[in-house]
């Protein structure tokens, strides 16, 4: 049995050490190491050649709580100021918080450790002093980066604790920050999984499972989100390689938005038993690039586009079309209508379930229209003729997943007079099909049939959504240069001055993005060091480039394309007479 299927806090209560147990130190190389010949590689940069990994044990139900290890830890000399640190959760290993794990004025660094096993999980339980519980899991006010964790709204297992759900798991509470999530499970809150009060930097999220957005016993449809930008801005969005399930409202909310998302990648993700309320991926104002390419969606739309429902059309305003009876036009994905966003949007596929079908037809005398468009029209006109072949519609189910959202979808439609009010909701009758979270770490299954026309159907012959339900396609697309193999740049935007950014996400493992700006047109070279400073490979060669803001990315690879080792490496921009050089941590 997966053990995020057992009651955690009885588990928990077994014997276990109340202490952190051990530290090891994963990077001692140190500047002396570099040499003179080196010396140059540290112009304009200061450099942390170490990480420290903590190893943290499971702990009882008294404690000490997670959140209180790692407060204890970052307020100590040389955690906080000298080291890069990264916490360690033991594989299996179940983890209580009591209280907000608050990254204010360090970076938060946490993992399952290597190896085989589940993953380590945090459950937020409630404070016996206090009263009070955890909500957000994560206050995110510096850079997050975590990998292979699961992280739960409540202890699913108890069914009762479903009064107790966290509203948000990550909460970004300060500006300019990254957040990197990889190989995450998310699930169970009542209004979204992450959500954004202040204007991130990058949201970098892949190999993850989304589950479980929304409880109307807590809250309504509005709520139930994967992320919930508000109205501000991120520079960079990315989400590749995930799976969204079981959602209410949107995957992406971004409304009313005074500032862009910048760049959006939305590549190879599933999206499965979606009611879709107010739209499915709603991206408001939009800046220099949107691509969505090679998802597939699942009765992503249950819903379905709506003539009538007032409710929901409501905010469906922003993109400016409407039905022939004047009301907001109901689809899945829409933006703020401009003329500089560049757009690719192909290789994506669509499928409605019989039963969903059968919703729609006996809903349509009530203005119920079916499945609805994919893009709006704003966006079909953007990407021209390509639109014809931006969504196909195939036959598919999944392996294994969580039943239609018919339930929820029905109750809506004879319950409410077509409103928000839950007042008549019942949790045993009218939820969704409301799974613990061992389910997603164990019997969910994303994949279908390899004869599907799906299966070959996105960019290089590759299955379309999620690659982690193939890991051999997946090896074949890491093979292939996955995301962002070639330089990219950013139209419209002009510089000030050179500059070299933090790459992102840092940690990682194995790609990892890197931008920089030019001010004016420079001959480039964007190269990969080891610490001794022997060169690993050229990213950009001596390369003409005009004035304007360019991206890159590094797999992990050599000049031959052999995979390299874990550890430090360095990155250098050289641009006419500037050498700017910054250090990255790659962690297998």
């Amino acid at each position: 049995m997966n053990d995020a299927d057992g009651d955690p806090l009885r588990r928990a209560n077994s014997p276990q050490p109340n202490q952190i147990i051990s530290e090891r130190i994963m990077f001692m190389t140190t500047l002396r190491l570099l040499g003179a010949a080196f010396a140059a590689l540290l112009v304009c940069s200061p450099l942390i050649l170490h990480a420290q990994e903590l190893i943290i044990e499971p702990t009882g139900d008294g404690g000490p709580y997670l959140n209180e290890i790692i407060a204890g830890d970052t307020t100590s000399t040389g955690a906080r100021n000298d080291l890069n640190r990264v916490y360690v959760l033991r594989r299996d290993g179940i983890y209580l918080i009591n209280d907000d794990i608050v990254i204010n004025g360090f970076p938060l660094r946490m993992k399952s450790e290597d190896g085989v096993g589940a993953k380590a999980i945090i459950y937020p339980v409630t404070n016996t002093t206090t009263g009070g519980f955890p909500d957000p899991i994560i206050d995110m006010r510096d850079h997050v980066w975590v990998k292979d964790v699961v992280m739960p709204g409540y202890v699913d297992s108890i069914p009762e604790e479903v009064a107790n759900i966290a509203s948000t798991i990550v909460r970004v509470n300060a500006p300019g920050f990254d957040l990197t999530l990889d190989g995450v499970v998310m699930s169970n809150t009542r209004g979204q999984h992450i959500r954004t009060e202040s204007a991130a930097r990058n949201v970098y999220v892949r190999n993850s499972i989304f589950a479980n957005m929304g409880d109307l016993g807590r809250s309504n449809f509005g709520a139930g989100k994967a992320i919930d930008l508000r109205a501000g801005s991120v520079d960079t969005l990315l989400f590749v390689n995930n799976t969204f399930v079981n959602f209410q409202d949107r995957i992406i909310r971004h409304l009313s938005s005074t500032a862009p998302i910048n760049y959006l990648l939305f590549d190879h993700n599933t999206i499965v038993n979606g009611m879709s309320y107010h739209g499915m991926i709603a991206l408001g104002w939009m800046g220099s690039h949107g691509r969505i390419t090679n998802n597939l969606f699942v009765d992503g739309f249950v819903t379905g586009a709506d003539l009538n429902d007032e409710t929901r059309q409501a905010e469906f305003n922003e993109h400016g079309e409407l039905f022939p009876n004047g009301k907001p036009a109901t689809m899945w994905i829409f933006s703020v209508p401009n003329d500089s966003t560049t757009w690719d949007i192909a290789g994506n596929y669509f499928s409605t379930s019989d039963e969903v079908d059968a919703f729609y037809a006996n809903y349509a005398a009530a203005g119920v229209l079916g499945v609805g468009e994919p893009i709006s029209q704003h966006l079909k006109a953007r990407i021209g003729a390509d639109s014809a072949n931006a969504f196909t519609e195939v036959d598919l189910d999944l392996n294994n997943r969580p039943m239609v959202m018919l339930n929820m979808a029905e109750w809506y439609r004879t319950e409410t007079g077509l409103t928000k009010e839950t007042a008549t909701f019942v949790r045993e009758d009218d939820d969704f099909d409301r799974r613990p979270v061992g389910y997603f770490t164990g019997e969910f299954d994303a994949g279908y049939p390899t004869d599907n026309p799906a299966y070959t159907g996105a960019v290089g012959g590759l299955p379309a959504g999620d690659l982690n339900w193939f890991p051999d396609k997946k090896v074949e697309w890491e093979e292939q240069g996955g995301i962002h193999t070639d330089v990219e740049a950013d139209p419209g935007q002009i510089p000030v001055t050179f500059v070299l950014n933090q790459n992102y996400p840092n940690p990682f493992n194995p790609t990892t993005n890197i931008s920089y700006s030019l001010p004016e047109a420079a001959r480039v070279t964007v190269a990969v060091y080891n610490v001794l400073g022997a060169l690993v490979t050229r990213l950009v060669d001596d390369a003409a480039q005009p004035a304007g803001v360019y991206r890159v990315t590094w797999n992990g690879t050599d000049a031959g394309g052999a995979k390299v080792a874990s550890g430090v490496y360095l990155y250098q921009l050289r641009a006419e007479n500037t050498v700017v050089t910054k250090s990255m941590v790659l962690l297998k």
